[in-house]
């Protein structure tokens, strides 16, 4: 069993169970082990008393607000590091908004703008020459001055298609600006508390990095309620996906389906009817449970 901590709580001086008798043993037992913490739940401190940041600290100053969402702020410090710095990041959104916009332009120009037919039947260049006719103008007899006209099914998909795509790199281009704050603060927050600027970020291996974290908490503190190691920052990032490999290895995505279904994969033995499953995780499974579950298990 876990239990949270919040701001101002105070942990019980002695456990009480329902029961009016209780083993001597096993209550000195549960009196002595400290309750498991879960660190997920984090609240501002108040900036007066002993117990505030600066006493923690031992008369430090605290230049930047505690971290309220620890998984979200490592995700994201390990995001940074795997995109290789704030320029990599804005260069790659550059190109994913000009892949967008050619798509566009491409499925507009060949599909709509461009008169298949009359291509194939124009004749320019050394083959009008040849058949005694007048060189044709290419653009003129191959663009459509109205491409709309006449409107059938095909043009409406192809327009479709074409929104499609136009939505999707708005709000990728919306994205960004919504997400660029937060990777300015870990941009701030590798150049003024780690010292590594977004050059040494190319050549400097990820083990590094955590060990320059180790240190940061053991003079400032990211985490107040325990001192984080290596080990627990990583376990931090790969939370969801461990969740997502135990349930892979205790047969929770198996069915009872053929092994010539696509994606099928080694079979586990059922628990409950006995049979043997195929394990099966498509794309769809593990996008729904990473949204609708893991999301929700671990948030602020």
């Amino acid at each position: 069993m876990m239990f949270s901590l919040k701001k101002g709580s105070i942990a019980p001086a002695r456990w009480k169970w329902p029961h009016k008798t209780e083993l001597p043993l096993t209550t000195k037992l549960l009196r002595d082990v400290p309750p498991e913490i879960e660190l997920s739940d984090y609240r501002k401190l108040p900036s007066s008393g002993p117990d505030s940041p600066s006493g923690l600290l031992n008369d430090e100053r605290l230049d930047s607000e505690l971290i309220i969402d620890l998984d979200l702020f490592f995700e994201r410090l390990y995001s940074y590091y795997c995109q290789k710095g704030l320029w990599c990041i804005i260069i790659k959104w550059i190109v994913e908004l000009l892949y967008v916009i050619f798509m566009v332009g491409f499925i507009a120009f060949f599909l709509l703008y461009v008169d298949w037919d009359a291509l194939g039947k124009a004749k320019c260049g050394v083959e009008a020459v040849e058949l005694g006719e007048k060189p044709c103008d290419l653009p003129k007899e191959v663009i459509k001055q109205h491409p709309l006209v006449p409107f059938t099914i095909g043009k409406a998909i192809i327009i479709g298609s074409m929104v499609i795509l136009t939505l999707y790199g708005l709000l990728n281009f919306l994205k960004f600006f919504v997400q660029l704050k937060n990777i300015v603060k870990i941009r701030h927050f590798y150049y003024n508390r780690l010292n590594v600027t977004d050059r040494e970020i190319q050549t400097t291996p990820w083990p590094t990095i955590l060990e320059k974290v180790v240190q940061l908490q053991k003079s400032q503190q990211l985490c107040v309620v325990k001192d984080l190691s290596a080990h627990d920052v990583v376990m931090r990032i790969m939370r969801k996906q461990n969740y997502l490999i135990a349930m892979l290895n205790k047969g929770v995505l198996a069915f009872s389906i053929s092994s010539w279904v696509p994606g099928a994969g080694a079979t586990v033995k059922s628990r409950i009817t006995g049979k043997k499953n195929h394990l099966i995780l498509p794309k769809i499974l593990e996008w729904s449970l990473s949204w609708c579950i893991f999301q929700s298990m671990f948030d602020r």
